[in-house]
């Protein structure tokens, strides 16, 4: 079957949040045809990723708007104590056969999947370090962990952030450059979802005129 050769990779989509900022739910905001939630998923099966959607608020409303899509639905009902809880659920019900996995939010729909596969060659050049892209020198989402960072992770008090955990690896990390605007881009506030808009048909344009070459 070929799948001990091949490391197998996860993606830990965060969509738990409450959306207070925004006003509406955000996973399923229309974008094309799509939804927010949907884009981000089909980003990740292009590339052969393995998807698991941490739920929280209106959880069976987004099982139920996702139920075309191969999902694992992992609900946290620690969600309200920060985004956190969601990464420690997030990866404690992974299977063991993941060598990483890629930690989205739901708020970062755009990302492109040549950025997602320039992570995975980053990380197969150097196994077992953090991937995180980084756009004109800012870093973005969504970084591709090890699975030996796991348990140390799960074990972070819940005051920290994973922000904090990364720091303390700053020595085992690749940035990976790339072209992706999106990567920095999310929709936090109400204003920001004509903006997202906007950019879904540059990118949608884009695509029509040059492929998905970069």
């Amino acid at each position: 079957m070929g799948n001990h050769q091949t490391p197998k990779y996860a993606a830990v989509i965060l969509a738990a949040g409450l959306s207070n900022r925004m006003g509406r739910f955000k996973p399923l905001l229309p974008l094309g045809n799509e939804t927010v939630a949907g884009r981000l998923i089909a980003t990740f099966l292009d590339a052969g990723i393995d998807i698991f959607m941490v739920t929280g608020h209106r959880a069976d409303e987004l099982r139920t708007g996702l139920q075309p899509f191969p999902v694992t639905f992992i609900d946290n009902p620690d969600y309200e104590d920060g985004m956190l809880t969601s990464v420690q659920a997030g990866l404690a019900a992974l299977p063991g056969e993941y060598a990483g996995a890629f930690i989205a939010p739901v708020d970062v729909p755009l990302v492109s999947p040549e950025t997602v596969r320039r992570l995975l060659l980053a990380y197969t050049a150097s196994p077992g370090r953090i991937v995180i892209p980084a756009f004109n020198g800012k870093k973005g989402h969504p970084p591709l962990l090890p699975s030996a960072l796991f348990a140390e992770i799960r074990s972070e008090p819940r005051d920290s952030n994973l922000r904090n955990i990364l720091h303390r690896h700053a020595d085992s990390t690749v940035l990976v450059p790339v072209t992706d605007p999106n990567i920095i881009f999310d929709i936090d506030r109400s204003g920001d979802y004509a903006e997202l808009l906007a950019r879904y048909e540059a990118v949608a344009a884009g695509r029509e005129k040059h492929g998905t070459a970069e």
